[in-house]
């Protein structure tokens, strides 16, 4: 009867020259210095349209516009942004409605998401549907938004919701509901489901363990579902160009869309409004990011 060698008796074999390579790359620690040289390049490229869009919000146009271009803004004309506002008045209300629109959705949208969420961990669903109906709900979000977009308006209009903040908000609630209840329930999971149940046994409703007990441990999904729900909703266009008409539900991206007209583009003028859009995301997401770590961590740890 054949046996299998013993993994003592098998042959030696020598390492092939590109093993030895990479070996001696290691110990030298080339290979850390060209993997950090990698990252760097694929920093730059990434970050580059960012810095060209932030340099030239402080640039003359003759200057943004010149060919060899100029990589550095040698005169800071920081005027430009006083200038948008004064040549733009609308703008501010623009950024108004944006504000608005995105704190309300994101506000609305986790706290429907968590609470669904709670509701597949704490109760049980016949026919497992506790395990299929979130993949159920994140299934909306597989079609494209723009085949929605006629029955949307008609709804809207029948409601006179067209062309006001309450409809943006509804359209924005509804089309983020189902990405922050499929990443709340990532949270949710890892809440014991014990906990819950001595929060009821202690005399709470579903209610108050919620908001008391499981809401507080889950804090950091919460910021993390929050900070992706504003980003897609800060940057939506679609909906808000169709939906909207005039400047008093126009957002910042709406606003953006108009510099560039049938006759020409108002380069200076997109690249501040530009850099305007960009700085509520990036405080937001810098003042957060513990949270959005610890959130990502935390959702990403199986049972």
């Amino acid at each position: 009867m054949a046996t299998e060698p013993d993994e003592r008796q098998l042959p030696f074999t020598m390492p092939t020259r590109s093993e030895r390579l990479y070996d001696r790359l290691v110990e030298t620690g080339v290979a850390r210095g060209l993997t950090y040289l990698g990252l760097g390049v694929y920093l730059v490229w990434t970050l580059f349209p960012v810095y060209w869009m932030i340099s030239g919000s402080l640039k003359t146009r003759k200057t943004l516009l010149s060919f060899p271009p100029h990589w550095l803004p040698y005169e800071m004309e920081f005027g430009n942004y006083l200038h948008l506002f004064a040549q733009r008045p609308e703008f501010t209300q623009f950024i108004v409605n944006s504000v608005t629109v995105t704190i309300v959705t994101t506000i609305v949208a986790t706290l429907i998401g968590a609470c669904a969420a709670y509701g597949f961990v704490a109760f049980d669903f016949p026919y497992n549907l506790d395990f299929h109906l979130p993949f159920y709900i994140l299934s909306t979000r597989f079609m494209p938004p723009i085949v929605t977009i006629i029955p949307l308006f008609v709804i809207l209009r029948d409601f006179q919701l067209v062309n006001t903040l309450q409809g943006l908000i509804l359209v924005y609630v509804m089309f983020n509901v189902p990405f922050a209840v499929w990443m709340m329930k990532g949270f949710f999971d890892e809440i014991p489901r014990s906990i819950i149940e001595s929060a009821i046994l202690d005399g709470h409703t579903h209610a108050g363990a919620f908001f008391k007990i499981v809401l507080p441990l889950v804090k950091p999904g919460l910021i993390a579902a929050a900070i992706f729900t504003m980003i897609i909703t800060w940057n939506e266009l679609l909906f808000a160009i169709i939906l909207t008409f005039d400047e008093s539900a126009m957002t910042l991206p709406v606003g953006l869309a108009s510099f560039i007209t049938k006759y020409s583009v108002e380069w200076v003028n997109m690249t501040v409004a530009g850099t305007i859009a960009l700085v509520p995301v990036l405080v937001f997401a810098f003042v957060a990011r513990d949270q959005l770590v610890r959130g990502f961590s935390m959702g990403a740890v199986e049972k």
